[in-house]
């Protein structure tokens, strides 16, 4: 049992001596000592008041104190011999001396309220040593290895990387892998918190804990049990609770030095007025014991470490990795969040926005720059190869093919020579471009892709990033809790303009560079008490590391992230921001009403103490540990927060149609965007996205568009 002054937060400690630490007899049989104790008080008292028994009653009181105080007296001996001032110390000095001043039931009845006090406490932290330990236990111990053609049950950790581990419908995940064979649905809500089952097909991720909900999948092992990503979640939060508040330092500090300050209060309590007025001895050294237990420090000290112990772990389960309590501290002064566009806001998804025509048509335009685009890696490319995939158009093939880095690239396609890339490339080639090419290109914020051959423009191709449905839900959420928000992108400023406005972003600057980022930073930080950096942890690490609180997005930035940014989201939904500032707020809340309730509850004891109001069984059960229960059970009830958001289901958000086609005069064109994402078509119309989001805390888009070719004025069809 714990009660150390200067180490009441040692049950809060996952290190690993904590883990293996048994318990004693003493707590083990834990009642069998406390209701002989309470019955051998119960009597003593009796005998006092009815009889003149006053040594017999005095006696049974001993005895009480002998079965309830058996384990702090044992600490006490442990304490004196490490030369440390502690509550086990002070209760025993005080439930002894009570017997010299004929008060031995009133001692006997503060050991037994502390110890009762002290067995609550226990139960109450448990929760959260459960909990973490949750975490560390949510891999199971064995892998079904696959040797040859079949499969055999072995330890995770002897599984190399590279190897093929098979999981069975309804198992867990032992390992982090890649799936190479099959395809199910697998619950992630242990690693990033999102309760709905994800569907994994081959070459995507597995994450370790996850469930398989459906069909046997092969995975290729790509981590080890040591290095999945759930045992970077539990080891972070043990080492998290190393990295402390300032509050934590400054309490312990505090602790180092009052407790032998309120020692010396306690003796002077019974010397000076006894010494100096010539009071009664016994009275004011009464009154000097029972200040001894009503400064104990114990509820200060326990104020904060349980309260963020209690958060860390919370936030885990909600799949936010925060990298120490002093992070949770940091959140209450930030007053604005800077976003990066690419991978943070939008999916980081480029897909065709556009075509526009000026010697061919749709089809041909997005032929021939997939066909070039074909031979080269750049994302922008693969985003026109995937929309002629979609169109299902043959491509040609392409001779003499050349990459011109950072303009543009060029090949020959049946004996004529064309050219795909930006504007300054095309200029360069000396092309003609009509003054108005990019009007529309501007207004829709998107990256223009021209096309050409050696005579004129052809065509131009508009790319955009799609926005993730979060992110509307973020950035308002945000807004509605106070705080302000600037996007600050190396992107084009007309694409951080539209992205923006769409989402009612404060500021937004683009085209900046990655040192231009760091000075934005640095700038915002001189302006507002906290600046937090949101971004994908790549491109976004000096930023987030400059920034008062760096977040990460992502479960699959975590490699990197890890020892760049504060808090890591182990999803990509944004919301989970808003539920990290949530229960830190409501965690430093808890903290500040844990410090003033323990300052006050102090300060009033001791002054009626003093006064002469106070015995010494009161101080125990209210003063001290009736305070500190009250400060540990508030600390818990972060475990009780409830998400202010309702689940996102994208299944009616996400649509497979891929094109818009006139089955009379065959023209084929690209699903159209509004507010960042594809539209979807209902009942004979495309309407936006935000009208099917179903979610009070966001506005719905009443945008909508006729489904008649422009054409032949025919009905189109979505497909």
């Amino acid at each position: 049992m714990v009660s150390h002054i200067t180490q009441c937060t040692k049950t809060l400690c996952l290190d690993e001596s904590s883990e293996v630490e048994e318990e004693s007899f003493f707590e083990k049989k834990f009642w069998y000592f406390i209701i002989p104790s309470l019955a051998l008080l119960g009597l003593s008292i009796s005998l006092e008041l009815i009889t003149d028994y006053v040594l017999l009653s005095q006696a049974l009181a001993v005895a009480s104190i002998l079965l309830s105080g058996s384990e702090i007296l044992k600490e006490a001996i442990e304490d004196v011999l490490s030369k440390r001032i502690t509550a086990n110390i002070l209760m025993i000095v005080a439930g002894i001396a009570s017997f010299f001043i004929l008060h031995g039931q009133e001692g006997a009845m503060a050991i037994l309220l502390y110890a009762i006090a002290e067995y609550l406490e226990e139960l109450t932290t448990e929760k959260s040593k459960n909990a973490i330990k949750e975490l560390l236990e949510l891999a199971p111990d064995d892998a079904l290895l696959k040797i040859d053609d079949s499969y055999e049950k072995v330890p995770t950790e002897s599984v190399k990387i590279g190897e093929i581990i098979g999981i069975k419908p309804g198992m867990k995940a032992p390992l982090d892998g890649i799936i190479v064979k099959g395809k199910s649905y697998f619950d992630e809500s242990a690693i990033t918190g999102e309760s709905l089952p994800i569907f994994k097909k081959e070459n995507d991720e597995i994450f370790a804990a996850s469930i398989n909900s459906d069909s046997f999948v092969d995975i290729k092992v790509i981590r080890e049990s040591s290095n999945t990503v759930v045992a970077k979640i539990a080891e972070s939060i043990k080492l998290a609770q190393q990295n402390k508040s300032d509050s934590e330092r400054f309490i312990e500090k505090f602790a180092k030095y009052y407790t032998p300050i309120i020692l010396i209060s306690a003796l002077l309590v019974m010397i000076i007025p006894t010494v100096v007025f010539n009071l009664d001895f016994n009275m004011w050294f009464y009154r000097g014991l029972i200040l001894l237990v009503v400064s104990c420090p114990c509820a200060l000290t326990l104020s904060t470490p349980l309260a963020n112990i209690a958060a860390l772990t919370k936030l885990a389960k909600e799949g936010i990795l925060v990298k120490g309590n002093k992070f949770i501290e940091i959140a209450k002064n930030i007053e604005l969040i800077a976003f990066d566009k690419t991978g943070t806001l939008t999916e980081g998804n480029l897909k065709v926005f556009n075509i526009v025509n000026y010697s061919s048509n749709n089809q041909e335009i997005i032929k021939i720059a997939a066909s070039l685009e074909n031979l080269s890696e750049h994302p922008i490319g693969k985003a026109i190869v995937y929309q002629a995939k979609q169109m299902q158009l043959p491509l040609y093939t392409v001779e003499n093919f050349k990459i011109t880095k950072g303009k543009g690239i060029k090949g020959v396609i049946e004996g004529e020579v064309y050219y795909v890339g930006s504007k300054n490339y095309l200029e360069e080639l000396k092309i003609d471009l009509p003054d108005d090419i990019f009007e529309e290109t501007e207004l829709s914020g998107t990256i223009p892709i021209l096309l050409g051959n050696n005579k004129t423009i052809m065509g131009l191709i508009t790319i955009r990033d799609v926005l993730r449905v979060s992110a509307p839900l973020l950035v308002d959420g945000l807004k509605k809790r106070g705080y302000q928000s600037v996007l600050i992108s190396g992107d084009n400023q007309l694409v951080c303009n539209t992205i923006g406005e769409c989402l009612d972003i404060d500021s937004y600057h683009g085209e900046l560079l990655p040192d231009q980022k760091l000075e934005e930073i640095e700038r915002l930080k001189k302006k507002f008490k906290g600046v937090a950096m949101v971004g994908d942890g790549i491109n976004d690490a000096p930023a987030l590391a400059l920034s008062d609180l760096g977040i990460a997005i992502g479960a699959s930035a975590t490699d990197l992230t890890l020892e760049t940014a504060d808090v890591i989201i182990m999803s990509d939904d944004l919301k989970k921001i808003i539920t990290f500032f949530d229960i830190t707020k409501r965690t430093n809340n808890i903290i500040r009403q844990n410090i003033w309730t323990s300052i006050i509850v102090k300060v009033t004891f001791a002054i009626l103490t003093v006064l002469g109001f106070m015995t010494l069984w009161l101080a125990v059960g209210i003063a001290d540990m009736g305070v500190s229960l009250l400060v540990l059970i508030n600390g818990i009830t972060i475990f009780r927060y409830k998400i202010k958001f309702k689940e996102l289901s994208l299944e009616n958000l996400e649509s497979n149609a891929k094109l818009i086609i006139c089955q009379s005069c065959e023209t084929k064109n690209i699903i159209p965007q509004h507010h960042g994402r594809d539209m979807i078509e209902k009942e004979g119309k495309l309407i936006c996205w935000r009208k099917l989001l179903n979610n009070e805390d966001l506005e719905p888009c009443q945008e909508e568009l006729p489904l008649f070719c422009p054409k032949c004025n025919n009905e189109l069809h979505v497909i």
